[in-house]
């Protein structure tokens, strides 16, 4: 297909786009490239304040107004600003202070909530060492609000500029936070610091990778595992009218090729979203690591107990397990195996924090109402043997769990046998013995 056609479909494309969304996509960007010659100084517009509150978690139709926008012209490369108040997007608010031991689960080295740049790349595509990554948006919390940078290449000469700024912003944090950015994000900068001869900023000392935590809290089966679909499903926000990430490097190469800024319009929205969208998730993910009254989704909470009971953080897994385990009637509550699953961590949360009633009620609540396994009647055995010491019920727990399995012996467990037959022998170890002297 000739290169003009190509150009066409593009164009006709962008403006299929900007047809469905109520609000051209252009949006806020589109005063950031008032002329061919750019002025050298930074030019930004005010907007009034909103009040800072919470965001109900519902979906947003059109996108906020920005407090402040801003454009910085350099060779090479530019840097577009956007600075939005807190509670501007559901769930746009600071991580809590009490997340930081949640948060800790994810990434041991944190040391503070503060200093998080998030991080955000668009790319020329995937083409091994030649990929560019033309695009990088860095986001963080200021006192006027969340505050965006985004670098963009204007031209490739001026790639080396643009990475020593990226690594003068970089070296200013501590914390390095993305969405699969261990896997992508992070070594195509890196390959680009190699590329230009550079030494790399990236990644700091700590990186919380939001993908993987997306998968630790769980699956449902209504979501995906992009970013999107985990902003959807942890905040209800619902990005509208959005670029498909597929167009992103094309949409490059026509800019670069007829110089028109106003084609990377969609791509910088796109990008911008994309932070601001892992700053939501910041904060959505603290609740449900932390079991903050705000958290509801029992299968997101479970996911924390699991990730917490890996990291050996007990105390933390068993309020997440517990509080899944609470949600009110508004949540839909997990039944079946996701529950089983639930109630068996708890059992050995608390078996390893010796609380044994604390234990005993949960497997019993497993293996009087739920489908249960041969290890939930053994681990009840071991906690009634252990913690209360009463040998004759955990031979009742054992007994119950061999009839299950019907009358034929050869089709026991052996597990459940050799129990049977080592309490058998403590109990009798335990019987008076009888005088043989008459």
């Amino acid at each position: 297909m000739p290169d003009k056609e190509v150009l066409e479909r593009l164009r006709k494309m962008i403006r299929e786009l900007e047809r469905k969304t109520a609000t051209p996509i252009t949006g806020p960007l589109s005063g950031f490239f008032p002329s061919p010659a750019p002025p050298a100084s930074l030019s930004t517009s005010k907007r009034p304040s909103p009040v800072p509150q919470e965001a109900p978690k519902t979906s947003f139709s059109r996108d906020p107004l920005p407090l402040s926008t801003g454009t910085r012209h350099e060779a090479g490369y530019s840097v577009i600003s956007t600075v939005y108040a807190q509670g501007a997007f559901p769930e746009l608010l600071p991580p809590s202070p009490a997340s930081l031991d949640g948060f800790r689960s994810l990434e041991p080295s944190l040391k503070s909530l503060d200093e998080w740049v998030y991080l955000d790349i668009e790319t020329t595509g995937l083409m091994g060492a030649a990929t560019t990554a033309f695009l990088v948006g860095l986001g963080g919390w200021t006192q006027e609000g969340f505050a965006v940078d985004q670098y963009l290449l204007t031209s490739r000469q001026g790639e080396e500029a643009m990475l020593d700024a990226l690594a003068l912003a970089l070296g200013e944090k501590d914390a390095l936070v993305t969405f699969n950015g261990k896997a992508f994000d992070v070594p195509i900068l890196q390959s680009r610091y190699i590329m230009n001869a550079m030494r790399s900023s990236v990644p700091l000392r700590a990186h919380l990778d939001f993908l993987s935590a997306t998968r630790a809290l769980g699956r449902r089966a209504s979501y995906g595992q992009s970013l999107k679909e985990a902003v959807r499903r942890f905040t209800g926000y619902t990005r509208e009218s959005d670029i498909p990430g597929s167009m992103i490097p094309a949409l490059y190469f026509v800019y670069e090729k007829e110089g028109d800024l106003s084609v990377l319009s969609p791509v910088m929205k796109h990008n911008l979203l994309d932070v601001v969208d892992m700053a939501c998730l910041a904060r959505a993910f603290g609740e449900i690591l932390t079991a903050e009254p705000e958290a509801g989704d029992p299968e997101a909470l479970s996911g924390a107990g699991r990730l917490h009971f890996r990291r050996g953080n007990l105390e933390m897994a068993k309020r997440c397990l517990e509080t899944a385990g609470s949600c009110g009637p508004d949540w839909r509550k997990m039944k079946g195996d996701a529950e089983a699953l639930r109630l068996r961590l708890l059992a050995k949360v608390l078996r390893k924090q010796e609380d044994w009633e604390g234990a005993i009620e949960a497997l019993e609540t497993l293996v009087s109402l739920l489908p249960a396994r041969d290890e939930d009647y053994l681990s009840l055995a071991r906690c009634y043997e252990l913690g209360r010491r009463d040998l004759p019920k955990a031979m009742e727990i054992v007994r119950r769990a061999l009839d299950r399995h019907g009358e034929a012996a050869d089709e026991f467990p052996e597990s459940l046998l050799r129990r049977k037959r080592r309490l058998e022998r403590a109990m009798a170890r335990l019987e008076p013995r009888q005088d043989t002297n008459g």
